[in-house]
């Protein structure tokens, strides 16, 4: 039985509406002590796409860090349509996809400052102070930078 507190959320940080999911890069877990996952998510309400990184890891000494951590930076919607279109994999919303776009597009979404949420409180669905990544094509293959 999944726990309250180790759900994730991928909510709009602006309106708090369910978001599309554009691309999933990268996925581990879901387990009953470990789950991470990396996407690109789209608010239609809102216009804005943002690239969303959740780590939940039950195997942290107490102290050492925080057991949910979650990063998040915008994508504007420019940039959203440009991943639709040029994210060179048939299937771009497998997470466990080990193809060569999926590697890039995981291997710089890990590289790009994402501000770190809160994962309990006000602070938590905020866009305060995110920063905007944006997205290029470099032989064939989307990335952030």
């Amino acid at each position: 039985m999944t726990k309250w507190w180790r759900v994730p959320s991928d909510n709009c940080l602006i309106c708090s509406g369910e978001q599309e999911v554009v691309i999933g890069l990268c996925e581990r877990g879901p387990s009953e002590r470990q789950h991470y996952y990396s996407r690109v998510l789209f608010c239609a309400a809102c216009d804005v796409g943002e690239l969303r990184t959740f780590d939940y890891d039950d195997f942290v000494v107490f102290g050492e860090e925080d057991d949910v951590m979650v990063w998040s930076a915008i994508i504007v919607t420019a940039d959203v349509d440009r991943l639709r279109t040029a994210f060179a994999c048939p299937t771009p919303l497998n997470h466990r996809c080990e193809c060569a776009q999926h590697v890039r597009g995981e291997d710089t979404s890990v590289r790009v400052h994402k501000k770190r949420l809160p994962e309990y409180g006000p602070d938590r669905h905020s866009p305060a102070g995110r920063t905007v990544v944006m997205v290029r094509v470099t032989d064939g293959l989307a990335e952030f930078c």
